[in-house]
């Protein structure tokens, strides 16, 4: 079992200061191995995004004497140290983060007195980032640019690159500077620059700097802001002259026609043309939703811009693995923040390992969103993390409080569907708060451990006879092209900043209101179903829906039409299909239909169904139920929180229904559960005062 640790370690009751994580100690190391853990995520070598020349002592820096007494180390000392112990330390890459921080300075700039954090300690102030790094602006402390490009790096004109910060960062329309500022800490003298992601020199610098990561004897690679070219996107770039030359050259590609007022291809200009026609930097921003398609070309450039999404994250991985391969003769994962499996993640998925991401909208019961969030793996391995939010700063506030309730059914949730989430450690809180969420590593220490003893209770196969088709085609278009619900544009009714960004970078994203509602209704019902995530990549087969007697499609208005050959021979065999809300568009006929408003018909007539278990109607708790090879596991998960002790109750008696005669096999519970009673008899399985989380298991006769 994959037992990730986001491993960020930033300090107790400080902000997170990106890109730079804390220097590591072997202190950590021993908290690592007694959990159990062996991969760690967003852990070490991030500092690229502040230039190289940092980079390179972060990896292979001096340590001060007074830093080892407590087993202080650089970054590859970390790395040969977790490797020993078989754990793997993925490096970061911030794909989007361009940083540039203030700084103190003796008088003749040889000694670097403060950076980040002031303290008037020095008699001149500047910056430190991509910019000074990359003119050798301070020569005393870092080593020349010149030691990781000996040739230069040059644009895609070919001509030499002097500064790397106004090379690489992304500009509106209007030609502002785009910030990340959910990274930036308040009241900070520090500045995050997006970056444009399709600049062939920014390509260049990523894949030196996964050299250095490499060299520096990482065990993997994590592209974090897989996406960050849809972010830019979303606050009204990136129109660089790169970006315009390479739509230009895109829709002599694609043959793609330009309006009759638009000149000659040869010397289209898209940003000079928008500009000229009175567009500017509000039309463009996410909030504006569907009133940006009306703008000429412009969805042709957002196809543009999302189709580097994939060319980016294939060259980094691709050229990641060539060179571990040649230099340590050695397989070499890579991963990448796949953020919360939206629709344009799929043509990524394919480069990668491991899946990774971040789980957004965390809350006290998501087991719907986890059912999908399996079928989305289609079997490749996943470790995810939380994206911060009230609730998980809640939860942090109870761990500090000595109650780990919540905390345990937040990781144990995702288990029992075949999801995993990382074990944080010192992780983000977005700076929306002073502090990282630390948990109690006692509770991790008999967790991790736990999990080990018992990993054949999860085999990641739930049993079910039906399934629920998440169409990629109409949860794209949705994405797209519905309008955010309340959205009064990001910048409100003032004037746009000379700088943009904005926390709601994202908030645009169509989020296929309707299957996700239907998931957790069954969910929220004990109906066991199974989620089949179809994309180009992976079509629907018959293989893939044989196994199911019943198939559901909610909103598969756009649904390809090979697919639609595919369901009707399914229904010819047997198989009934069900449409739920928005029907394909090309004239399917589901042996059922179900309007969206009437979704609670559609599960009360599913409730009436046969299954392999049948649980109790009660509220307050889910079930997975697993195939194990050998008989089933069903794991119950307790969502019986009381909001005045901040503890989840046992759940006083649940009886459940069983379709065949099993053998009563092992019972486990985490925590501990001393109260806890299972009895089975007559296909009748009995059981009171289930706590956070119990497993049964089930043994053929």
């Amino acid at each position: 079992m994959k037992k990730g640790l986001y491993f960020m370690g930033w300090q107790r009751d400080m902000w997170n200061y990106h890109p730079s994580l804390p220097i590591k100690n072997m202190h950590m190391i021993e908290d690592i191995t007694e959990m159990h853990g062996n991969m760690l995520l967003w852990s070490c070598l991030g500092s690229g995004a502040i230039g190289l020349p940092y980079l390179a002592l972060e990896a292979e820096g001096a340590v001060e004497p007074r830093m080892r007494l407590y087993g202080y180390m650089n970054d590859r000392e970390f790395c040969g140290e977790c490797r020993k112990r078989g754990i793997r330390p993925f490096a970061v890459l911030w794909k989007a983060q361009l940083w540039e921080f203030a700084a103190e300075w003796n008088e003749d700039e040889t000694q670097l007195l403060a950076l980040n954090i002031h303290r008037d300690a020095g008699v001149k102030k500047g910056y430190v980032g991509m910019s000074e790094l990359s003119v050798n602006r301070y020569p005393y402390v870092f080593p020349p640019i010149e030691q990781f490009f000996p040739q230069g790096l040059t644009d895609f004109k070919g001509d030499k690159v002097g500064d790397y910060l106004e090379e690489f960062k992304a500009v509106s329309l209007e030609g502002r500077n785009i910030l990340a500022r959910w990274l930036m800490a308040p009241e900070h003298d520090h500045k995050c620059y997006s970056a444009c992601a399709n600049k062939d020199s920014y390509l260049a610098y990523l894949k030196k700097e996964t050299e250095m990561m490499i060299d520096a004897n990482a065990g993997g690679l994590h592209i974090d802001e897989y996406d960050s070219q849809k972010h830019v996107f979303n606050n009204a770039g990136c129109f660089c002259p790169e970006c315009v030359d390479k739509f230009r050259r895109y829709l002599k590609e694609k043959r793609i026609s330009l309006p009759a007022d638009a000149g000659e291809l040869k010397e289209f200009d898209y940003r000079a043309y928008l500009l000229q026609k009175g567009y500017g930097d509000r039309d463009l921003v996410a909030g504006k939703g569907n009133q940006r398609w009306e703008i000429p070309l412009f969805r042709e450039y957002a196809r543009m811009q999302m189709d580097s999404i994939e060319y980016v994250v294939r060259e980094v991985a691709e050229h990641a693995k060539a060179y571990a391969r040649r230099q340590r003769d050695e397989e070499f994962p890579v991963s990448a923040n796949l953020f919360n499996c939206y629709p344009h993640s799929w043509e990524c998925k394919k480069h990668l390992d491991i899946l990774a991401g971040e789980k957004t909208n965390i809350s006290l019961r998501q087991d719907g969103w986890y059912q999908f969030a399996f079928g989305w793996l289609n079997g490749k391995e996943c470790c995810f993390v939380e994206d911060p939010n009230q609730y998980v700063r809640d939860m942090a506030e109870d761990m500090k409080n000595g109650i780990n309730d919540r905390f345990i059914l937040f990781l144990l949730e995702p288990l029992a569907h075949g999801f995993h989430l990382a074990f944080p450690y010192g992780s983000w809180l977005q700076n929306q708060v002073k502090d990282a969420l630390w948990p109690d590593l006692r509770m991790l220490k008999r967790l991790g451990p736990w999990l080990d003893e018992h990993e054949a209770a999860f085999p990641m196969n739930p049993a079910a006879d039906l399934a629920v088709i998440y169409d990629w085609q109409s949860a794209s278009e949705n994405q797209w092209t519905k309008p955010p619900a309340g959205w009064q544009g990001v910048y409100g009714n003032g004037g746009l900043p000379e700088e943009l960004g904005a926390e709601g970078a994202f908030a645009g994203d169509g989020e296929f209101d309707s299957f996700f509602r239907l998931l957790q209704k069954l969910s929220d019902r004990h109906i066991l179903y199974r989620v089949i995530y179809e994309s180009p990549d992976e079509p629907l087969c018959y293989e893939r829906l044989s196994s199911f007697g019943m198939v559901l499609l909610p909103d598969a208005f756009a649904m390809r039409q090979e697919d639609i050959k595919l369901l009707r021979s399914y229904q010819n065999g047997g198989g009934q299909v069900i449409t739920v809300g928005q029907e394909p568009e090309n004239g399917f006929r589901a042996d059922r239909h179900f309007e969206e408003e009437n979704m609670d018909a559609l599960i009360k007539m599913l409730e009436c169904r046969e299954q392999e278990i049948t649980a109790p109607e009660e509220d307050g708790y889910g079930i997975a139920w697993h195939d194990t090879g050998n008989g089933r596991a069903l794991h119950i998960i307790n969502y019986s929180y009381d909001s005045d002790s901040h503890r989840i109750r046992n759940l006083p008696e649940l009886c459940f229904r069983l379709g065949k005669t099993w053998r009563l096999g092992c019972v486990s519970t985490f925590p501990e559960n001393p109260l806890l009673e299972v009895s089975y008899r007559q296909q009748t399985l009995e059981v009171k005062n289930a706590g956070i989380y119990t497993i049964i298991e089930l043994m053929d006769v």
